[in-house]
């Protein structure tokens, strides 16, 4: 099984749709004036469909998190979002790898990581 898509539900779904382009290079695949509902992609198989809600409610905890193959794109995503006002963690480092976790407009987490490589692992 490959998961297809995500749906969240946002305050404000246009000013949303920026954060994912600005920060994470999705592509938006919708109407850019759409206050109600927008779908974007990562160009590959994953789609994230953004629904108006007037009152989301996440869980403590909730996030949603983005893989990259290396410390560098971390450090380089923290300073692009930090640089473009964002909420923004400082950088962790620990046993896992290297992350850093930005707030989306209604207050979840994004993470950004790389793991940990060990030797002689793939990558």
């Amino acid at each position: 099984m490959q998961l297809n898509h995500l749906d969240l539900q946002v305050s404000d779904v246009i000013a949303t749709v920026d954060f994912f382009e600005r920060l994470f290079g999705l592509q938006l695949q919708s109407s850019r004036t759409s206050p109600a509902i927008a779908i974007l992609s990562d160009g590959r198989d994953f789609v994230l469909v953004l629904q108006r809600h007037s009152d989301p409610v996440y869980p403590a905890g909730f996030h949603l998190g983005f893989l990259v193959e290396d410390v560098d794109t971390v450090l380089d995503f923290h300073q692009r979002a930090r640089g473009a006002g964002f909420a923004v963690s400082e950088v962790d480092v620990n046993s896992r790898g290297t992350m850093v976790y930005c707030r989306a407009p209604d207050g979840y987490a994004v993470e950004v990581s790389c793991r940990k490589s060990r030797p002689g692992a793939p990558r």
